[in-house]
């Protein structure tokens, strides 16, 4: 199942009682909007972690060489060197890189790196490169990508007469008679695809069958129930109404969300066994840890 902004607004319209009237719609898609922009943005979850290389230099001028970092970037965890590199790569902060770049590192010292805002693309990062390196060099980096805000709720005239097929949004077939629902609806989607992303459909449409084209939901299963009762609490907020027991519910799912944000529950970070064996990395002097992931 790929999640998307129409089971927000339909989980909306059955839960704070929202119908099909334009004023009633712009609220819940606002608080669609605002509670995935605040659940995206609450940390940096290992679901959004991208690994990409950095191949043209955007910018020779001294100091150093820059590289503009994709629209998506929210933060840089690492870069890795070619296989050329002496001595790999070193984070500096952006300050210590300007006096690196004044005194440039000795021969065979590692290149160092930081993340500047860009100087001309104000929505936008720019990752430098000090040590004067080879332009022809590509750097393999990491970084949590940042979703792109709402857009298509799937309740626009656009998303549903068949003429929206941008790249990356959701798609789902209903019937020749019905428009399609999410999982819970009365008519529930036959099919669904992420338009442009070749071996994403599941499920078999039927012939003519009518379609809701909507923005998908860049999260996880855990991460989604946030985003719904975080819509909650910006409907009671917007509505002026208490809000202290939908927060209560969205602190309690948000927090559920960080604890599932793992990749390898039981792997931790301990070493032993045939490859290391010595007495600490098999904890017989040290206290045993929890089970902890990345």
């Amino acid at each position: 199942m790929y999640y998307c902004a129409q089971d927000i607004l339909e989980y909306l319209m059955n839960s704070v009682g929202g119908g099909a009237q334009d004023s009633e719609h712009r609220l819940l898609r606002a608080a669609a909007h605002h509670a995935y922009r605040d659940v995206v943005s609450a940390r940096d979850w290992n679901w959004h972690v991208t690994t990409a290389t950095l191949t043209n230099p955007s910018d020779n001028t001294p100091p150093g060489i820059g590289y503009t970092l994709p629209a998506n970037v929210r933060n840089v965890d690492s870069i890795i060197p070619p296989l050329t590199s002496p001595s790999g790569v070193k984070y500096v902060t952006p300050a210590e890189w300007e006096r690196l770049n004044v005194a440039l590192p000795q021969l065979n010292a590692p290149y160092f790196w930081t993340v500047v805002k860009h100087p001309t693309l104000y929505d936008r990062w720019m990752l430098r490169v000090v040590g004067s390196p080879d332009t022809a060099l590509t750097f393999t980096y990491t970084y949590r990508r940042k979703p792109a805000p709402l857009r298509y709720m799937g309740y626009e005239e656009v998303s549903r007469n068949g003429s929206l097929n941008t790249t990356g949004l959701v798609k789902r077939y209903g019937t020749a008679t019905a428009f399609p629902e999410g999982p819970a609806g009365i008519n529930p989607y036959t099919a669904e695809e992420i338009i442009g992303v070749a071996g994403s459909l599941v499920g078999t449409p039927p012939a003519s069958a009518k379609t809701v084209v909507s923005d998908y939901l860049d999260v996880s299963d855990t991460m989604f129930t946030a985003v719904l009762s975080g819509a909650e609490v910006w409907v009671a907020k917007m509505m002026g109404k208490n809000v202290e027991g939908a927060l209560t519910v969205y602190n309690r799912d948000l927090r559920q969300a960080f604890e599932a944000d793992q990749v390898a529950p039981i792997s931790g970070n301990r070493s032993g066994g045939i490859y290391v064996s010595t007495p600490r990395a098999l904890g017989y002097y040290s206290s045993s840890g929890p089970d902890t992931g990345v």
